[in-house]
Parts: structure tokens; sequence; C-alpha cells
């Protein structure tokens, strides 16, 4: 239903509320039909309607991209088995290192979107201090994350070098 007011239309359609930019662009990307479904929490029937209606077309292959990242990761795993015991150690060290490293890039976001979220929140209390006092810390945890190529880590706060690891 639009209402037409004084030369402005206003659209009293009531909201969807399934995320459908969502669910094209999954189904358009390459998932599974039945991932669509259970994720987005609509029917078989809905789902295929929308595709109908709508003339969607599948785009992506992301079905074949996880296949092929699962089989090669088997692969990975099978050779890594066929290696001398202490160079599989180094493999297993690697990997751990990987996984420590996304946790610590995932803690870094929650982190920063909490600061932001402080600033937010307190932004009549804000002061350049405070800011740099802020920026500070990122810089720092972002170091932390992301160290030197040679593996040292530079702990800076407003532009000082407090303290440096090796």
């Amino acid at each position: 239903m639009v209402l037409k007011l004084i030369g402005r239309s206003i659209n009293l359609a009531r909201p969807s509320k399934y995320n459908w930019e969502a669910i094209k662009e999954a189904y358009e990307g390459g998932f599974d039909k039945d991932d669509i479904v259970k994720k987005y929490n609509i029917t078989k029937k809905q789902l295929n309607n929308k595709i109908r209606d709508d003339n969607w077309i599948v785009k992506g292959h992301i079905t074949s991209d996880i296949n092929e990242f699962y089989a090669t990761t088997h692969k990975t795993a099978q050779n890594v088995q066929k290696l001398h015991p202490e160079n599989q150690e180094i493999v297993q060290e690697r990997i751990n290192t990987m996984a420590e490293d996304n946790e610590l890039m995932q803690g870094t976001r929650k982190i920063s979107k909490l600061l932001l979220s402080v600033i937010a929140q307190n932004r009549n209390e804000i002061t350049l201090r405070n800011i740099k006092n802020v920026s500070g810390v990122l810089r720092d945890i972002e170091a932390i994350a992301n160290p030197k190529p040679d593996g040292s880590v530079a702990i800076q706060n407003n532009n000082q070098t407090i303290l440096e690891i090796e």
C-alpha cells in the first residue's frame, strides 16, 4: 500500500521478516538450498518461489570451493603423516601458530569494537588525550597481533616506545 501526501509517497508495506538480500547472495554464490533454508529459517517452497519470481541465477561455486578446500586439507593431512615425526612436529607447530594468530585477530577486532562503542557512548566526555590513549592501545594490540617479520614486537603508547619484545 502506498500513501501519497502532498507530492510525497510513503510506502506502508510491511517490511519482510527475511533478509532476502543475504538469501539471494547465498543462493547466487552457490550455497546449497538446504543450507539456506536452515540458516534463514524459511521453507524450501518460499525459497523456490523467490528464485523463480525474481529470476535468481547461481553465479558462484561455493560448494565446489568448500569441497576443494576439504580435499586439499585432507590431502595435506595425508602428506604430513608421511613426513618424519620431527617434521610433523614442525608442521603442527606452524598450524598451531596460524590458529593462534587467527584468535589474536578476532580478539583484536572484539577489543576495537568495544573501544569504539565506549567512545560512542561517552562522546560528550571524550578529549584529544582520551583518543590518543585509545589509538595507542589499538596500535599496541595491532603490533602484538602482527609482529615484524623478524619476530619482534614494538609496544608503543602515545608515540613512545615502552617495551620491545624479541
